[in-house]
């Protein structure tokens, strides 16, 4: 008589396949955060009639050939999609869509090369664009900003959270300024989704407990992750991976000195390490404009002009002019005695962040957040200061939400051993 193979998983008394009572509600809470993030995306895109900006053009048209449109249909393409989606012509008083195509051609290669060595959004697009056309941006947009709630949510789950404080990061994703432009046809949005899922595989490495294969798996996902978010946006993937790697760095060496060394915090480390280096030895080899690049884009009013002997100098007085209004502008609303909300929304979530989390995952949330203002750093532009620090209000968004989770969080309980009562982790 043949051997009976064992059952795959529980079954009726029909022989029906039944899921886990388990499995059944993690199928519906995600659902869930898919279900609001959808509502809540499509809020925000309607709080403001201008979606498309002039990265846009570049994206777009990007998108649009990579789908295999020849590129002077794709240039008119993406012209007809900006000025549909609220941009403005380049220059007044002239119509919109011509003048965006004379805009575009006029621009020198260099600064078009930009956009074209940053495929990760266009990727992403490309198929939507190809299936619904015109339609397909936003459709690709929508569904990077979807991701992003959801795995907003799936943070504070990993990180101890209830189903109800998963659902809230969700909302606060989108009412914070994160919400805006990942509603807008930028890079925005799949950047965004693309560093929440590093962090997501980090928290299995921060885990002591974790087994060598979901080490492995989480290290895979860490690397993945990075590299997308720099291929989105380079600026925010790099400094975020070189971010992770001295602060994986430090806690190695921390932890080393006090229990020896761990390997979930070698294996997140050397992952961060490693996309930094891909993504700087892919630079070099491609010739990726680098830092320097876009400063001379800058200086150059987007290369018209020769290039300038000394642009780092530059930056460095551009900050010095730059900072004392911002810092007054966040400090009191640029008014005197105005409290600045930004800043005490700020205060409160990475309060609450270091509140509710042990210091080894408070201090990755941190770090990786702080990012924003190094790439402000890089980029002092006052028109764009909330985009470009964006980044900054992920880990308040973790922290305030998990703020509302009862008890010790499961991600700082460590099992016990049988007979024994389970006692928090060590907040290191």
């Amino acid at each position: 008589m043949p051997e009976k193979l064992p059952s795959s998983g529980p079954r009726s008394s029909t022989g029906t396949r039944v899921f886990p009572p388990n499995r059944i509600r993690q199928i519906i809470w995600l659902l869930a955060a898919a279900a609001l993030a959808s509502l809540l995306w499509w809020a925000r895109w309607e709080t403001s009639p201008q979606h498309a900006y002039p990265d846009t053009y570049w994206y777009a048209r990007q998108a649009v050939a990579m789908a295999g449109t020849p590129t002077p249909e794709a240039g008119r393409f993406a012209a007809r999609l900006v000025c549909h989606h609220g941009m403005p012509p380049p220059k007044p008083g002239v119509e919109c869509v011509p003048g965006t195509r004379r805009w575009a051609a006029e621009m020198p290669q260099r600064y078009q090369r930009i956009f074209t060595t940053r495929p990760g959004y266009s990727l992403v697009a490309a198929p939507f664009v190809r299936v619904f056309g015109a339609h397909g941006l936003v459709a690709a947009t929508a569904l990077l900003a979807v991701l992003a709630g959801v795995l907003a949510a799936l943070a504070v789950r990993l990180l101890g959270g209830g189903p109800v404080s998963s659902l809230f990061a969700t909302l606060l994703l989108f009412l914070l300024p994160t919400g805006f432009w990942l509603t807008r046809l930028l890079g925005e949005a799949g950047a965004t989704a693309f560093a929440l899922a590093a962090l997501c595989a980090a928290v299995p490495l921060l885990k002591p407990t974790s087994t060598a294969a979901a080490r492995r798996v989480a290290a895979a996902g860490v690397l993945a992750a990075l590299l997308a978010t720099t291929v989105t946006k380079p600026a925010t993937g790099l400094l975020l991976s070189v971010a992770l790697t001295v602060v994986g760095a430090g806690l190695v060496l921390w932890h080393r000195r006090r229990a020896g060394w761990e390997p979930g915090l070698l294996l997140f480390t050397a992952a961060a390490g490693t996309a930094s280096a891909v993504w700087l030895a892919l630079s070099a080899a491609l010739h990726i404009p680098g830092a320097s690049e876009t400063l001379q884009d800058k200086f150059t009013r987007h290369f018209t002009r020769p290039d300038v002997p000394d642009p780092w100098a530059r930056l460095i007085r551009l900050n010095q002019e730059f900072w004392p209004t911002q810092l007054d502008e966040w400090w009191n609303g640029g008014a005197p005695l105005q409290a600045s909300a930004f800043l005490a929304v700020l205060v409160i979530g990475y309060a609450a962040l270091f509140r509710a989390l042990p210091a080894r995952a408070a201090a990755l949330w941190a770090t990786a957040g702080a990012t924003g203002l190094l790439t402000l750093l890089a980029h002092p532009k006052p028109s764009e200061v909330d985009r470009l620090v964006l980044i900054i209000w992920l880990p308040v968004v973790v922290g305030v939400a998990l703020l509302m989770r009862a008890g010790t969080p499961a991600a700082t309980r460590e099992p016990a051993p049988p007979g024994r009562t389970a006692v928090p982790a060590q907040r290191v």
